[in-house]
């Protein structure tokens, strides 16, 4: 039995340019991409995963077809517009500026060409939620039996994925946004939009709290590969734009063997799951993007009012020096299991996106173990194209629970920064981006002449510095950041190409002193006789009380900014 297909219901929530919030359809989002602003699911991590699953089909129709909807002459499709074999070597770098030149063709269109309903329509079948044979990110009943002919596997009701109660078999979620009770209550009620939106996001962020698996010893279980990632994404003023400015026309790490699209819905679930289990590495971007965590088996038949899916574990995709993933901050590795290798970084919930800003801005550099993230890149390239604009940087990523033996997803974590395309391009020696990540050093030193400061008040106050006076200070320095991140994403904001680089550096420079003297005052004001008393400094014998701690508090922060 087929029913809900994706192609013609409305599942996918957008918002319009007009501020309306609503459900579209697979065809109706790429015939009016232009006129939506943005993707508008539950959550921000479910608007990432569902940006992935609609980049995996501009990445595979455009790697086949050019702006006009023909085929590049290098290439050959078949009856259902999959391309045959890979480009011949001799046609790379040729087909490599012909991708490109797509691109520019596709920016300068404003809107998506019709060949890509056309692709859609051709794989039709296989965009089923409720389905027998090609069903939707899922595996068959068949298919699923033939790898587990003796075990049953891990159920989930719709209280278990829906990320908004993710309510486990053991504990009631007890700020639930759905009432609900007994085990088979409506929080398990789910609509098939609700469904096809959770799905995706399943994939991508499931941690391994179930038990059933097809890992193999050697293996590594899944969490989701977007789990792990520090996402980054950009976003321009419609979502046809930001769906361009994520599509990579050709990826760096392949520029020289430029691989074919291999989407999962062009394979059969038992393909997906093979590819998975034997190990075969992902050479693709759509491929990538529709990668499967899980085996999941939904029944056809299934009531809306009773939703449970069944799951079965799948390996991870290897994460040491996976560059071809483009939209991740990078961390190298200097000791523990991924020694000398990078693996991706994932966003800290305590942590704003700025002060990681050169690990999302700084070029490549092997000596200086520095990874510029491929979307940023990618942005170097097209930015000449697009003229001077902001651009918005999005941050997403999923908090876990700490538990190493499940890694249940708790919170998602999203930050954003708005800045010209122009300074964020602008990696020169003397260029923007160093000259911002010396401000974001230098703002780090001041915290940390701020947090000595704290210390001091702790030592004052006869705290056990490596107690309670750590929790001061440390508490007081997230205070202090918190204090300087408005602050300075209005300043970053406001930077044109065109202005002084001295001058705005000096300009942030008297905001931060500014700042940090803000914050000093607010302690003062709350010190009490004893921090005026103070205590005898035994390196010198003078007494060292909160008005001697703030002098020399003032002389560190003069010495750093003037």
């Amino acid at each position: 039995m087929s029913r809900y297909n994706l192609l013609e219901e409305s599942w996918i929530e957008v918002v319009t340019n007009r501020g309306e919030q609503k459900e579209v359809s697979l065809l109706d989002l790429f015939r009016h991409a232009e006129e939506y602003r943005c993707l508008a699911g539950e959550m921000e991590t479910q608007n990432f995963a569902m940006l992935r699953f609609l980049l995996a089909i501009v990445q595979t129709v455009f790697s086949r077809y050019d702006s006009e909807g023909e085929p590049y002459p290098f290439l050959e499709t078949d009856s259902q517009m999959r391309q045959i074999e890979e480009v011949d070597e001799d046609d790379a770098d040729d087909y490599a500026d012909a991708l490109e030149a797509t691109w520019d063709r596709l920016w300068q269109a404003g809107h998506f060409p019709e060949i890509v309903c056309q692709y859609l329509e051709t794989w039709r079948d296989h965009f089923y939620l409720y389905d027998d044979k090609y069903p939707f990110f899922q595996v068959t009943e068949q298919e699923l039996k033939a790898y587990l002919p003796e075990k049953k596997p891990t159920k989930m009701a719709g209280r278990n994925f829906n990320r908004l109660i993710s309510e486990s078999g053991n504990k009631t979620a007890l700020f639930s946004p759905i009432a609900g009770t007994g085990k088979k209550g409506n929080k398990d009620q789910m609509t098939a939009a609700e469904m096809a939106r959770w799905l995706l996001m399943l994939q991508g962020y499931i941690g391994l709290s179930d038990k059933v698996s097809l890992v193999g010893k050697d293996q590594k279980p899944s969490k989701g590969w977007l789990f792990d990632l520090g996402s980054l994404y950009l976003e321009g003023d419609n979502l046809y734009e930001t769906l361009l400015l994520n599509e990579i026309p050709v990826s760096q790490v392949q520029k020289n063997e430029i691989r074919m699209q291999s989407p999962c819905w062009e394979m059969s679930g038992k393909d997906n799951i093979e590819r998975l289990i034997q190990g075969v590495p992902i050479r693709n971007l759509a491929q990538l993007y529709t990668n499967w965590s899980r085996a999941i088996y939904v029944d056809p038949e299934q009531d809306e009012n009773d939703t449970e899916i069944e799951i079965v574990k799948l390996p991870a995709i290897a994460h040491e020096d996976n560059f071809l993933e483009p939209m991740t901050v990078w961390h190298f590795n200097e000791t523990g299991v991924h020694k000398e290798h990078y693996t991706p970084k994932k966003h800290r919930p305590d942590q704003a996106m700025w002060r990681s800003f050169g690990l999302i801005t700084m070029r490549t550099s092997d000596e200086k173990h520095q990874r510029r993230p491929e979307i940023l890149s990618h942005l170097d390239r097209i930015q000449k194209k697009m003229g001077s604009r902001q651009i918005a940087i999005h941050a997403v990523g999923m908090q876990d629970d700490g538990n190493a033996t499940s890694w249940v997803p708790v919170d998602e974590v999203t930050d954003t920064l708005n800045v010209n395309d122009f300074v964020v391009s602008d990696t020169s020696d003397a260029g923007w981006i160093i000259r911002i990540n010396d401000a974001v050093d230098m703002t780090k030193q001041v915290a940390a002449v701020y947090r000595g400061f704290l210390l001091d008040i702790a030592r004052i106050r006869n705290q056990d510095i490596k107690k309670e006076g750590r929790v001061f200070a440390d508490s007081g320095t997230e205070d202090f950041y918190q204090a300087l991140n408005e602050p300075f994403r209005n300043w970053l904001a406001r930077l044109q190409p065109e202005d002084s680089k001295d001058d705005k550096i000096s300009e942030w420079y008297k905001i931060l002193k500014r700042i940090a003297e803000d914050q000093v005052q607010m302690v003062i004001r709350r010190a009490t006789p004893r921090d005026y008393i103070g205590i005898e400094d035994k390196d010198n014998g003078h007494m060292f009380n909160i008005v001697t701690a703030y002098q020399k508090l003032k002389g560190r922060i003069t010495r750093k900014l003037g």
